[in-house]
């Protein structure tokens, strides 16, 4: 009797099992969708701190500092070369480049910016209007962005795992929206 009443309690996890795994792997899906509402909230809210909880800051300067190095400065450094200016000016730039990053791609400046770009009676989420979303892993998630106004730029963020926490670790940003946010400051 004692062996029959522990067989039917076994056989009850096998239908339970296979719901809590369907519903954890569910839940793992939409965990990066999460993650960007919450970064959404947190710079309508102007939450300075969580912003700097939920993106890697040094990260995100390094990719940006990477990125206008590839488009700006090789350019760059081609004319100068041409002009037969010394290596130290082409450095030099690149330096005042990576002391501007550092000094702007900040929480804070975020939210300024994010506040400044928003036409009244507009939309406030920056994430209203995605492309696509992926995982690229277990553990990263890839979003493109685009905004309201149809404009070629997307904004596109990658999303790592880190400590059971989606974190912000790379954004690219369109040309457009540099050049929008340098005409509203």
């Amino acid at each position: 009797m004692r062996s029959l009443f522990i067989g039917s309690a076994l056989s009850k996890p096998r239908i339970g099992l296979p719901c809590f795994c369907v519903l954890l792997a569910l839940a793992y899906m939409v965990s990066p969708y999460v993650a960007l509402y919450q970064l959404e909230m947190d710079l309508e809210r102007g939450d300075t701190a969580a912003l700097e909880r939920g993106v890697d800051w040094k990260t995100v300067r390094d990719g940006l500092k990477q990125d206008i190095a590839d488009g700006v400065i090789g350019p760059m450094q081609a004319q100068l070369a041409s002009n037969t200016l010394p290596p130290f000016g082409s450095s030099f730039i690149s330096g005042i480049m990576e002391t501007s990053v550092d000094r702007e791609v900040t929480p804070q400046n975020l939210v300024a910016v994010m506040r400044q770009m928003r036409a009244p009676g507009s939309d406030p989420n920056p994430f209203n209007c995605f492309d696509w979303a992926f995982f690229e892993s277990p553990a990263a998630f890839t979003v493109t962005v685009h905004n309201e106004d149809g404009d070629e730029g997307h904004l596109r963020l990658r999303l790592e795992m880190h400590g059971g926490k989606w974190v912000v670790m790379r954004a690219w940003v369109p040309q457009d929206l540099i050049e929008r946010t340098s005409n509203r400051t």
